[in-house]
């Protein structure tokens, strides 16, 4: 069966994407499952590769949204169905901590991270839709958009490249994060200063 969605959705071009990327985010966990369909589109038509990106962060983006507002009508219940209350209070002290950049690591970087169970967290805990937003989208752009660019360059030796490189990815990733973290503190401090 996923062998021929996989083929369907090939057919689709960059918008068999734009599907495949909803569905991942909204129900249907295919992990890595988005990547190697936006490389292997790129491979075979370079000149997609960033409309398959863009629209693969949009699906993801709307994907990502549809479970948030589930969560955030079902409440505590509906994310203690997928985690232990001990795990749940974990998610929830970190985004009290960290906001919107709980997302980041899980969005951003292919690695096997329960990205939906901090989108529903998320949803539950009451994140500002305007940060979860730019976060989840921000973290796609830099993930698809960099595949792509990754999948040109390198054509068929990109799996090669990117399983040779992951290392380099995972702390481009995490300078990042560090990055935002920064930010978001010096702004937390302004805004904290200004009342």
């Amino acid at each position: 069966m996923l062998t021929n969605l996989a083929s369907w959705l090939t057919t689709l071009g960059p918008y068999g994407l734009l599907l495949l990327s909803f569905l991942d985010s909204a129900m249907i966990p295919m992990p890595q499952g988005v990547d190697a369909l936006l490389i292997a589109q790129t491979i075979a038509e370079p000149s997609n590769a960033y409309l398959g990106a863009g629209l693969a962060s949009l699906g993801s983006l709307a994907g990502s949204l549809v479970l948030y507002s589930v969560a955030r009508r079902g409440g505590r219940a509906v994310l203690e169905r997928k985690a232990s209350t001990a795990g749940v209070d974990k998610i929830r002290r970190q985004i009290e901590k960290f906001d919107a950049l709980v997302l980041l690591l899980p969005t951003m970087i292919p690695l096997p991270l329960p990205m939906k169970l901090f989108v529903m967290s998320a949803g539950v805990f009451e994140m500002k839709l305007a940060r979860f937003i730019a976060v989840i989208l921000f973290a796609r752009i830099v993930r698809y958009f960099g595949e792509a660019f990754v999948a040109i360059r390198y054509r068929e030796q990109t799996t090669a490249f990117l399983k040779e490189n992951a290392l380099a990815g995972v702390l481009l990733g995490l300078v990042l994060i560090a990055v935002f973290y920064g930010v978001h503190r010096w702004s937390t401090r302004r805004v904290t200063a200004a009342e």
